[in-house]
């Protein structure tokens, strides 16, 4: 192979090579620099004129920019002095139209007997790598910010948080897990004292294999309990409510075991607190009701007294507003007192209605008609002009009652019913005098009682 050849080949080799390569002499004394060699693709390569860049070496550095410039001034100067065979440098240079790109030089450094130094240089672009370097570095800031937000997240949270791996590694336990539960073994530097964890009785020990992170690592989902911690750091029991989930990848394998614990003593104690308070509330509830029944039954009582006037007569005045209730309340009383004093005449007295309807009316018909059921004569008194009025209006059919004008009145018809009955089983052994005084009602029930 001819000279020719050989030159010809190294001139395609070095025009096919990636990025661009040059040599000169550089006399160190004077700092002038004569091209050796330099590729057609340099002016193109650095944006220098080719007429410049050929008349003077140092055109090659005119675009660099000036802080990357002056370093590459360090690393040659370094290299001059400590006689360094290579020096490496990497910088950017500015473009005419404001591209900036990145370049990177490998210079080989040989020095001649005669003093002078021949530099054999290949640059090659890297911007790409240099992208590729900037935004691994920004991911890396950013995975180191997350992380660190991460890390204060889990330490500000007033739940604790506990991670561990299919080994068994404790991955996570934040400064509420460790306030609760004590130093983790292995995770502190000192052996700090341990929590005792009671079950929700505050008495029974927890057993450890059924721990909700512990039965997660086992192959549960989720488990959830609640205990109580007994840390030798802290004052008083904590009540604390412990659930634990498994952690799975997208292929649905195990990777970790969480662990959330919530301090639930605040929360038990006000729960407590007003469990004792509504019992208190509901047994004075029952006692407040059982005392408003007796009172009404007082009331009702007072209200509608039922009166012994003479043997086998009974008087029942009734005052105010006569409902369902209190319709249910007259009929019971009523009845047992009629039965129990084998009464056989009944005086319901309204001089104290003022005001009688529909319902009313119909109440006092049904009291009357279970009071005869009963074998008692039943007949009604003091009915008032309005009251008449509005029972006469209503319809209420007067056949089947007996109405009188007042108490005293019915007291008369009273004793008129005793001597008809006492006629018919005795005969007339017994001669009252109906002519009795009975503006003086006290008179009667006095006799009576003498008798």
């Amino acid at each position: 192979m001819s000279d020719t050849t050989s030159a010809e080949i190294m001139s395609q080799l070095l025009s096919r090579m990636p990025g661009i390569a040059w040599s000169c002499r550089l006399d160190p004394r004077t700092g002038k620099a004569d091209w050796m060699y330099l590729d057609a693709k340099s002016a193109e390569f650095f944006d220098v004129p080719v007429d410049e860049l050929r008349a003077d070496s140092t055109a090659l550095n005119r675009n660099i920019v000036p802080e990357d410039l002056q370093r590459l001034q360090e690393v040659f100067m370094q290299s001059m002095m400590t006689r360094a065979p290579m020096f490496l440098w990497s910088g950017r240079i500015a473009r005419r139209n404001g591209e900036i790109f990145w370049v990177e030089t490998q210079t080989k450094v040989d020095f001649e007997e005669d003093g002078n130094v021949m530099l054999y240089a290949q640059a090659i672009d890297v911007t790409w790598r240099k992208q590729v370097e900037e935004a691994l570095a920004r991911s890396e800031e950013a995975r180191k910010a997350a992380d660190d937000l991460n890390r204060t997240v889990l330490d500000t949270l007033p739940v604790g948080v506990m991670v561990m791996n299919p080994a068994g590694e404790v991955l996570v336990f934040n400064p509420a897990q460790e306030k609760m539960a004590g130093r983790l073994e292995g995770y502190a530097d000192d052996d700090g004292p341990r929590a005792v964890a009671l079950k929700a009785d505050g008495v029974t020990i927890y057993p450890p294999e059924e721990m909700p992170l512990i039965r997660v690592m086992h192959g549960e989902d989720s488990s959830e309990s609640e205990m109580v911690l007994r840390n030798p750091q802290l004052k008083g029991d904590t009540r604390t409510l412990m659930s634990a989930r498994a952690i799975r990848d997208a292929s649905g394998k195990f990777v970790a075991g969480l662990q959330v614990t919530q301090n639930i003593t605040q929360q038990h104690a006000l729960e407590t607190e007003l469990r004792t308070r509504n019992e208190q509330l509901a047994a004075s509830e029952e006692a407040k009701t059982l005392l408003i029944d007796r009172l009404r039954y007082s009331i009702d009582e007072l209200s509608n007294p039922i009166l012994e006037v003479w043997d086998d007569v009974l008087v029942m005045p009734i005052i105010g507003v006569v409902d369902s209730r209190r319709t249910a309340d007259m009929v019971q009383r009523l009845l047992a007192e009629v039965t129990r004093a084998q009464a056989s005449f009944v005086i319901i007295d309204l001089t104290g209605v003022e005001i009688v309807d529909t319902k009313t009316a119909d109440h006092l018909m049904k009291l009357m008609r279970k009071v005869e059921v009963v074998g008692a004569r039943c007949v009604l008194t003091g009915i008032r002009a309005a009251v008449a009025e509005t029972l006469v209006d209503i319809g209420v059919d007067f056949g089947r009652i007996t109405t009188l004008r007042n108490l005293k009145h019915g007291l008369r018809e009273a004793l008129r019913h005793a001597r008809r009955e006492r006629e018919g089983s005795r005969g007339n052994d017994l001669d009252l005098d109906l002519d009795l005084d009975l503006d003086q009602p006290e008179q009667p029930a006095q006799h009576q009682r003498r008798g």
